[in-house]
C-alpha cells in the first residue's frame, strides 16, 4: 500500500482554541489528544466557547487568529496583534478578550464544555497539500496554517489517500497508535484572515468542488506515548 512508508513532517499545538498555534518538536498523546492542545478557549457566560464559526458549542467570534497562543514553561503566553504577552487565566488577557467580544468572556481551561469540534487529532499529507496548490487558481498559495493540523505527515503516496485511513489505525514512533475516524469536512475557517494571511474564498471554493469540501482526517487515540518531528508511520 503506497501510503505506509511515512513520517511526521511537522507536529502543531494550539494552546488555546481558534487562537493560532505553535511549531513544535515533540508532543505527547494521551486519550484526549495531544498534550495541551486547545485546553483553553474563549468562553462566553453561557458556556459557548469562542470560535471561527458558530455550530453546536461554539460562537464564532471575529479576531481570534489575530492572537497567538504558546507554551513556554508549563504556562500559556497569549500574543495580542499590538504586541502585548499576556497569560491566560490573567485578568489583564481577559479584558482584552472582552473588549474584542464586545460582552464579558474569560480565557478557561476545559472542563464540561469540549474544545474539540469532533475529533481529538487532525492530520494532512503534504501530498494533498502539494496537489490541492494545483487546483486553487491564479497561484493562489495553500499554506498549513489555512487547515490547523496537529500531524503533517510526509510519505510516499498519492494524493487524495486519506479516504483510505479511514478505519485504519497508524503506530507513530515506538508507542503511540491513532486510529482514523472520518475524513475532516472544511468550513469557514479555511477561508479566515489570519496573522500573515488574508482572506481567501478560493480554497473552500476548490474543495468544495472535486473533494466535497473534504480535506484531510480526524483520529482517536488508542494508545498514547510521545511523537516527534522524522518518526516514522506504520499503517495496519
Amino acid at each position: 500500500m503506497p501510503y505506509l512508508d511515512a513520517t511526521v513532517e511537522a507536529l502543531y499545538r494550539y494552546p488555546v482554541k481558534s487562537m493560532l498555534g505553535e511549531l513544535v518538536d515533540e508532543i505527547r498523546f494521551d486519550s484526549r489528544g495531544p498534550l495541551g492542545d486547545r485546553e483553553w478557549a474563549v468562553t462566553y457566560a453561557d458556556g459557548r466557547v469562542g470560535s471561527g464559526k458558530t455550530w453546536k458549542h461554539v460562537r464564532r467570534l471575529d479576531g481570534l487568529l489575530e492572537y497567538t497562543a504558546r507554551t513556554r514553561d508549563g504556562r500559556v503566553e497569549v500574543h495580542t496583534p499590538d504586541g502585548a504577552v499576556l497569560l491566560a487565566g490573567s485578568p489583564e488577557l481577559d479584558a482584552r478578550l472582552t473588549a474584542l467580544a464586545g460582552e464579558p468572556v474569560r480565557a478557561l481551561r476545559e472542563t464540561a464544555t469540549p474544545h474539540v469540534d469532533i475529533g481529538a487529532v487532525h492530520l494532512i499529507s503534504r501530498s494533498s497539500l502539494a496537489a490541492l496548490a494545483t487546483e486553487v487558481p491564479n497561484g493562489t498559495a495553500v499554506p498549513v496554517a489555512r487547515f490547523r493540523p496537529n500531524l503533517v505527515v510526509d510519505g510516499a503516496w498519492e494524493d487524495g489517500a486519506e479516504e483510505g485511513w479511514v478505519g485504519r489505525k497508524l503506530l507513530i514512533g515506538g508507542s503511540t497508535t491513532l486510529e482514523i475516524t472520518e475524513l475532516t469536512e472544511r468550513c469557514v475557517m479555511v477561508t479566515l484572515p489570519q496573522s500573515g494571511l488574508p482572506r481567501d474564498k478560493e480554497v473552500l471554493r476548490v474543495l468544495a468542488g472535486a473533494r466535497r469540501s473534504n480535506f484531510g482526517v480526524y483520529a482517536k487515540v488508542v494508545s498514547g506515548g510521545r511523537v516527534a518531528r522524522g518518526d516514522r508511520i506504520r499503517a495496519s
